[in-house]
């Protein structure tokens, strides 16, 4: 099997699943376009619901044997800090997106709506394995927060059955100014794509950069709601960021029966922190705003304001 070939990995693997039993894997994939609040709410579910992730350290240093980074993680558990800079966090054993273990069983590339949307061949039992013995080990399914996910639904839904999909929503005006912000400072450019790819990139490549950040929100979120709808019946909920940050307590209540978990004693206080200035220049958010008004009617399924 590829990526079993770690003598380490194979002891833990084989301990955990011995004693698991044969029940299928599951996991919870929390689902969002660039800028949409995943990472603050990723952290606020974990801690509510004592909930496992892969963790900095893991990612980092144990991509081809995720199972010996969790092991670890799991005799040094740490309180959850609520602190990112666009998606990322600091200390290792502080949530990841888990990017470098998803490019290992999933693969990269663009538009990865094509590319990427299925594991890569040979590594599925990997893959299958390394989520039942996370969930041995924690007694809780794993949480995975990854963009890139958002093109994976119909091969997550129809591999793990059990799996349970949150997707979390923001309006596409907020959305897009952030992920466009976000460009100049992690790419140095508006024109530089941050994070997966829809099927249609080439084309929006072709649009001005304020265009450009408004369609890929409408893309990922087109691509989500048809993933969810068609494959993953009756396993997944929709929030909104606007709705979590105006009351995170009652979202993460409303999850509650969804998860079939309880609140653990002594979670950390939720702390978002949510000036609602975005550091972008004003001609760029005043673009997305045309845009935004030309295209009302066409997107209004996106926006928080038409939907509420």
């Amino acid at each position: 099997m590829r990526g079993q070939g770690h003598p380490a990995e194979q002891a833990v693997l084989q301990t955990l699943l011995s004693a698991r039993g044969d029940a299928a894997p599951t996991a919870i994939f929390i689902l969002g376009a660039p800028r949409t609040g995943s990472t603050v709410f990723y952290q606020a579910l974990c801690s509510r619901f004592a909930l496992p992730f892969i963790a900095n350290l893991t990612n980092d240093s144990f991509a081809e044997t995720p199972i010996v980074g969790l092991s670890i993680q799991k005799s040094l558990p740490v309180q959850i800090r609520y602190d990112s800079r666009y998606g990322k966090t600091e200390g290792p054993f502080q949530p990841s997106e888990g990017s470098a273990v998803m490019t290992r069983w999933f693969g990269g590339g663009h538009p990865s709506a094509l590319v990427s949307a299925r594991i890569l061949e040979g590594m599925e039992p990997h893959f299958l394995a390394t989520l039942a013995a996370a969930e041995a080990l924690f007694a809780a399914p794993l949480v995975i927060k990854n963009a890139w996910h958002c093109f994976r639904v119909p091969y997550l839904a129809e591999a793990l059955p059990s799996a349970r999909f949150i997707w979390i929503r923001r309006d596409v005006g907020a959305a897009a100014k952030s992920d466009l912000a976000a460009r100049y400072h992690t790419k140095g450019s508006a024109q530089e794509w941050n994070s997966a790819t829809p099927v249609n990139v080439e084309d929006l490549r072709r649009l001005a950069p304020a265009a450009q950040v408004v369609e890929n929100q409408h893309a990922f979120n087109t691509a989500v709601a048809a993933g969810l709808t068609r494959h993953a019946g009756g396993r997944w909920r929709e929030i909104w960021y606007e709705d979590f940050c105006n009351d995170p307590e009652a979202v993460l209540t409303d999850l509650d029966g969804f998860l079939e978990r309880s609140p653990v004693e002594g979670a950390c206080d939720i702390e978002i922190g949510r000036s609602g200035a975005v550091d972008l220049p004003a001609v760029d958010g005043d673009a997305i705003d045309r845009y935004l008004a030309e295209q009302v009617e066409r997107l209004s399924a996106d926006s928080y304001a038409a939907r509420k």
